[in-house]
């Protein structure tokens, strides 16, 4: 609508816009998400977590709406049935999380993986190397129906300038999206921890109940003290 003749003036620039920040707000939100999970990331990786995440969404979206273009109007509806049954599949498959939680889990991971890259593979619901495997198999047999149909089926829809800048951005953001993986899988997986650990210490090592010099309930004085009981019989006197 906002790209053709009848649009009101502006509406076309408002819509890039709105789509813009919409896809750079996403990647920062996904971002800032890894940090808060993995504090021990560098300021660089957080940037090319939220370029790539970015891209991915952008990736997405772009593609999806394309492909409705050509299949209107239940073509879109279809494509995110399937998808989402494939994702209850994976999950269901990996085990990582209960099969009730998975329903509600696998909504989101239509349209991106919201689960930060740093976590191990077996945290996530749908491991990412799964994911966006099936992601590039979506995206070729889309593109290969659209570039198969979009002549024959809306001859004016093809010829539109933004349907045209569309086609060209969605390529755009796919390459951008696997290109920026390749870089940011490999610090992931150095920066690599359980979804479980909530804090870390500054040497690195895990905090909690687990960590070395944590104690126990027994250790703390009869007297509601901190300070914990000597060990041995305390009626005993100490050696001359």
């Amino acid at each position: 609508w906002a790209g053709t003749d009848n649009a009101p003036e502006g509406a076309a620039s408002l819509l890039r816009i709105s789509a813009f920040a919409s896809f750079v707000s996403v990647g920062l939100g996904l971002a800032m998400w890894e940090q808060k999970v993995q504090v021990r990331t560098s300021s660089m990786y957080v940037a090319a977590v939220a370029l790539m995440r970015a891209f991915e969404i952008a990736s997405r979206a772009l593609t999806l709406a394309v492909f409705a273009g050509l299949t209107h109007p239940y073509g879109l509806w279809w494509a995110l049935l399937i998808d989402y049954g494939v994702m209850l599949i994976l999950i269901v498959r990996h085990q990582s999380v209960q099969f009730t939680y998975g329903l509600f889990v696998a909504l989101p991971l239509v349209l991106v993986s919201l689960e930060p890259l740093v976590w191990q593979r077996e945290d996530h619901a749908v491991p990412k190397d799964l994911y966006y495997m099936v992601r590039i198999i979506e995206f070729v047999l889309m593109w290969i129906y659209i570039i198969f149909k979009q002549d024959k089926v809306y001859h004016h829809i093809a010829q539109n300038s933004s349907w045209e800048g569309c086609e060209a951005l969605a390529l755009l953001s796919t390459l951008g999206l696997y290109v920026m993986l390749l870089f940011v899988w490999r610090s992931a997986r150095r920066h690599e921890l359980s979804r479980d650990v909530t804090d870390w210490a500054e040497d690195g090592s895990r905090e909690g109940l687990h960590a070395d010099g944590a104690y126990s309930d027994s250790d703390v004085s009869s007297d509601g003290s901190d300070k914990p009981e000597a060990a041995g019989n305390p009626d005993e006197l100490p050696p001359e």
